[in-house]
């Protein structure tokens, strides 16, 4: 065998293919070359992964002169981005991350959740709920940047407003990020001083951003009012009408939204479709007249990665929006007998006898396909 063109790179683990209680398939090493963990050994808890992700965690992998080793170089998908934009987002936000031109690094995120966006708002859309690995602070605030993007888009923001409001997004919780994971975790009601800290943690936020060098005050601003209402109902100003800014609204229907969709360790996250009702019959009064119906509109009634029954009694997940509200793109997983398909199949909800009749439980669904499979490259994860 000739081995002149062969050398070893390293390629970054994903966050995919670190999971509780699976052992990993090779060695794994730092990006100084320090071996971290050997072949075999098991993940244990979402803390260790944490502490991996801040860390660097890479393999080694082959490569020879005329191959592509680098994961920076592959062609990108919109799934990996979003992944890669939890990523960054986790080493910058953890208590020992760099904070060395801050609001730059906020940027490059930015970025990555618009490339994942351009390239397809479906599967940056569905990586909320089918890629759910990771410290749950970190990937809300990305899951809040997607939809913001995608709503934003929408509404036609202005270039400057958009990266300020996906900005907002991913720090607006930057004082209570260790908080909010306890909290996922946490059964009982909040204490008294948690109460406290969540409804300051718009102020302490916005603070915290100033001094971490940010100077955009849309951003800021966003921030703090993204727990405002027009009603008054909000905290922690109690701002009314056009006190409270169009961006922060957004923020905030994003912010509820992908919340409820959120699992906790004690209750899985509502069904999206109801998590939609909910929000137009809890929030629809918060935010001006009709902003949350656009908001339903952007991100679709049953938007993507949902599991649906159809007519015709399959299972499938929603990969697209349709041209009409009820005629969303699946792709069916499940036979009507309840047997896997072999590959997805694509269903035209147009058709009455492959009509949506409902939006199913994920312990119907069982083993999801892999992204990649439903998105094809988009849907590629690295």
């Amino acid at each position: 065998m000739d081995v002149r063109g062969i050398a070893m790179t390293k390629r970054r683990i994903a966050l995919t293919e670190l999971e509780i209680g699976s052992a990993l398939t090779c060695d794994a090493y730092d990006e100084h070359g320090r071996l971290l963990l050997r072949k075999g050994q098991v993940v244990t808890s979402a803390s260790q992964i944490d502490r991996l992700i801040e860390r660097g965690l890479f393999v080694e992998v082959q490569s020879t002169r005329d191959s592509v080793p680098s994961v920076a170089q592959e062609t990108p998908s919109a799934a990996s981005l979003v992944l890669e934009a939890r990523r960054r987002l986790q080493l910058v936000c953890t208590p020992n991350g760099s904070k060395q031109d801050f609001p730059q690094q906020i940027a490059a995120i930015s970025e990555l959740v618009t490339r994942a966006c351009g390239l397809s708002e479906e599967a940056a859309l569905a990586t909320s709920l089918l890629q759910r690995n990771g410290r749950y602070s970190i990937r809300h605030s990305v899951d809040v940047a997607v939809a913001c993007h995608v709503i934003g888009c929408a509404l036609k923001t202005d270039e400057r407003e958009l990266s300020a409001m996906i900005a907002a997004a991913l720090t607006m919780n930057i004082s209570v990020l260790q908080l909010q994971d306890i909290l996922q975790a946490q059964k009982e009601p909040l204490s008294e001083t948690q109460l406290k800290i969540i409804r300051h943690h718009p102020e302490a936020s916005a603070a915290m951003l100033g001094e971490l060098g940010v100077t955009d005050q849309l951003w800021i601003e966003t921030v703090l009012s993204h727990h405002e209402a027009i009603d008054g109902s909000g905290y922690r100003q109690g701002r009314k009408g056009d006190q409270v800014p169009v961006l922060a609204q957004l923020v905030s229907l994003a912010d509820v939204y992908c919340a409820r969709i959120s699992c906790r360790d004690y209750r899985p996250g509502l069904r999206p479709n109801a998590a939609l009702k909910t929000l137009f019959l809890d929030q629809g009064k918060k935010v001006r007249d009709g902003l949350a119906s656009q908001f339903i509109k952007a991100i679709g009634v049953f938007p993507p990665g949902t599991p649906v029954r159809l007519e015709n009694g399959e299972i499938g997940l929603v990969t697209q929006r349709g041209a009409s509200a009820s005629t969303p793109q699946v792709c069916s997983i499940i036979g009507p007998r309840g047997m896997p398909l072999g590959t997805p199949v694509r269903r035209d909800t147009s058709r009455p006898t492959l009509a949506v009749r409902e939006v199913v439980d994920w312990t119907e669904v069982g083993a999801v396909p892999s992204m990649q499979a439903l998105w094809g490259q988009n849907g590629a994860i690295y």
